[in-house]
């Protein structure tokens, strides 16, 4: 095999093992691995980019449902409002500079992080259902609602993937098991990207075998991913996807501090 093929299928594992352990992290990477490891044009990744997360996160919605890790009725209120929020918050996002918008999604992202890592979670040992998870309510419904605005709001202004957000307010405000909010996410991300790959694909110059390859690695990683978190307690894994949101923040702010202060 051509070493660029096997970049693509190496950075596609990538996109999702991590898409697969915390909910929504290959969106955050899929970008950089496409420009920098796989060497795709920058307009063309963000295309493909949209094309497998979308596609991996649907398959790997529908892995989790199997095993009963999806709330459907959640993910289909939460991603309705979400689109809209996202649209509202993508034309906010024109009127800040994208270094300012960059550095306040990182301290968003370490304020969530030190919020899930050190908060603890009623059941978590059990991995039990409470709350929203537990018994659906209308105002579960109107919570699912207004969080999905929220997210969509913020997503759309920071440009970023929401499954970062998804995932702590699937767990802290609805009182969703992590591994019932990681998957669950999977089918919001899923949902709301619909429209974009649809754009996409009349839209990009993909190419077809690379497209291809990067998102058969992104499904062997997340079936690895989904076997693989079925072993890790559930406070490493909060706690995990905890670090992971906090580095990530961390560089977001290191990297864009410097062209605001100079």
């Amino acid at each position: 095999m051509d070493f660029h093929y096997l970049l693509a299928l190496l950075s596609g594992g990538v996109i999702g093992l991590l898409l697969g352990a915390t909910g929504g992290g290959g969106s955050l990477v899929a970008i950089p691995l496409l420009v920098y490891v796989v060497g795709i044009p920058v307009q063309n990744a963000t295309a493909m980019s949209l094309i497998v997360v979308g596609y991996s996160a649907l398959f790997g919605a529908w892995h989790e449902s199997r095993q009963q890790r999806v709330h459907f009725i959640s993910a289909l209120l939460f991603s309705l409002t979400g689109m809209v929020g996202a649209w509202v918050g993508a034309h906010g996002h024109q009127l800040v500079p994208d270094s300012l918008v960059l550095f306040s999604f990182g301290n968003l992202l370490l304020f969530i992080s030190m919020w899930t890592f050190w908060k603890n979670y009623e059941g978590e040992q059990n991995d039990v259902p409470s709350g929203c998870a537990k018994e659906f309510s209308g105002r579960c419904a109107l919570k699912a609602l207004t969080l999905g605005w929220g997210v969509g709001l913020l997503t759309g202004f920071f440009g970023v993937g929401g499954g970062f957000l998804i995932v702590p307010a699937l767990m802290f405000l609805m009182g969703f098991p992590i591994r019932l909010a990681i998957g669950t996410s999977l089918l919001i991300i899923a949902l709301i990207s619909i429209g974009g790959v649809i754009g996409h694909f009349r839209e990009a110059h993909l190419d077809i075998v690379l497209t291809g390859l990067v998102l058969l690695g992104s499904l062997l990683g997340l079936m690895f991913a989904s076997q693989v978190t079925r072993s890790i307690p559930a406070h490493h894994l909060r706690r995990g996807v905890a670090i992971l949101i906090g580095v990530i923040g961390i560089l977001l702010i290191v990297a864009n501090a410097r062209p605001l202060l100079f």
